[in-house]
């Protein structure tokens, strides 16, 4: 994406926006020199090369949830969207029951995507994948309940799908905030590795 009035990091070639003092992508800062953007480059090619960290209780466990989650909601909404193929394709003309099966497919992948990249701010150590992980979490609660209300009324007794869906869930969200809640009680171990 090009941004008007915008600038180029000479490190990794991504636009930026004219109000951006650093490069949102490699953190590189604005104006480098030739020289200083090829030791940038070199830095962080020497970063990549370095092993992982050992991922510790505050990324392993909400890692490992939100990445079976988001294979569920990608998969899932793929499957729901190859249903709504087949309602288009069968003749129905009930143009609401298009609509809710379209958006469900669509927000389950959507959904899917957001949780990979969550995984990916997790690993980092990063303050907005857990508060997003959070909110994935109460959007999952919410459109489990509503997607059973809508498209299977009375399929199961509305208080089990209340109840199983603020286990799965929940316990991703729960999961979310532990990682929150030891990111900040651990911040000096983390600074040091």
């Amino acid at each position: 994406m090009v941004f008007a009035g915008g600038w180029t990091c000479q490190v990794c070639w991504k636009s930026n926006r004219p109000q951006d003092p650093v490069c949102y992508r490699c953190k590189s800062r604005r104006g480098l020199t030739p020289d200083e953007a090829e030791a940038e480059r070199k830095a962080l090619e020497a970063r990549a090369e370095l092993p992982e960290v050992v991922p510790d209780l505050v990324v392993a466990l909400p890692v490992v949830i939100f990445r079976g989650y988001a294979r569920a909601w990608r998969r899932g909404g793929i499957g729901i969207l190859a249903i709504l193929a087949l309602e288009v394709f069968g003749g129905v003309h009930n143009v609401g029951a298009l609509l809710v099966t379209g958006a469900l497919g669509f927000g389950l992948v959507a959904c899917g995507f957001a949780a990979g990249e969550v995984i990916e701010g997790m690993r980092g150590r990063e303050v907005w994948a857990f508060i997003f992980g959070i909110g994935l979490s109460i959007i999952g609660v919410i459109g489990s309940i509503a997607a059973f209300q809508v498209l299977a009324p009375g399929l199961i007794h509305p208080t089990a799908v209340r109840w199983g869906s603020l286990i799965v869930f929940g316990g991703a969200g729960i999961a979310a905030a532990t990682g929150l809640v030891l990111l900040f009680l651990r911040r000096d171990r983390l600074a040091s590795s």
